[in-house]
């Protein structure tokens, strides 16, 4: 049973104008990589998340064990870590909203931002696990790091194959007009990230 939505969206997607047809004018590169990953940790700390501390013999899931322990649903959009549950197992965008920790890959981070990149491909098109999980733990390798909007926009080609894209700058957080800071209030409530090696 076709819904309004999906009515809308294949009408969107029908008449969507090729992208080839219509080139974007050039963008100056401004930036550069000068202590990326640093630069990525401290931007990712002042926006409130983490980079999951590594100790001798650690792996992923005891990681992931010690720094959430009353974790009891684990969800992995990743095929090399295991979690209690796939990704391609939640039903309903509904059921990310049972998830305690979302484990998934992101294909490049932003050094300037501390942000990273998911899509619906990282996401099996389950967009609503990015924001209804409690928390989100980011497997991402140093290598695909970007200086800054300037490189990634030029650089990285997920920005124009994606349906979906959404850059995460820590966890979600609110402010009232008293300047008092609640995080975790409307989506994930911690933001981690794994290096891989």
């Amino acid at each position: 049973m076709s819904t309004s939505r999906d009515a809308i969206l294949t009408r969107l997607r029908d008449n969507r104008p090729d992208p080839k047809a219509h080139p974007l004018p050039p963008v100056t590169r401004l930036g550069d990589m000068d202590n990326g990953q640093a630069r990525f940790e401290n931007s990712l700390q002042i926006l409130g998340g983490q980079v999951l501390e590594r100790q001798e013999g650690d792996t992923l899931a005891t990681a992931i064990a010690r720094r959430f322990p009353d974790s009891k649903v684990i969800c992995s959009a990743v095929p090399d870590f295991e979690g209690t549950i796939r990704i391609e197992e939640l039903g309903t965008p509904q059921q990310a909203a049972s998830v305690d920790v979302l484990v998934v890959r992101s294909p490049f981070g932003i050094a300037e931002m501390g942000s990273i990149y998911l899509s619906e491909a990282q996401l099996q098109d389950l967009n609503s696990a990015a924001h209804l999980t409690q928390h989100i733990v980011v497997i991402l390798s140093a290598k695909n790091l970007t200086a800054n909007m300037h490189t990634a926009y030029m650089d990285r080609p997920e920005f124009h194959t994606a349906n979906y894209g959404v850059l995460m700058s820590g966890p979600s957080a609110t402010a009232d007009i008293q300047g008092v800071l609640i995080r975790g209030a409307q989506g994930v409530r911690t933001l981690s990230v794994w290096w891989e090696d």
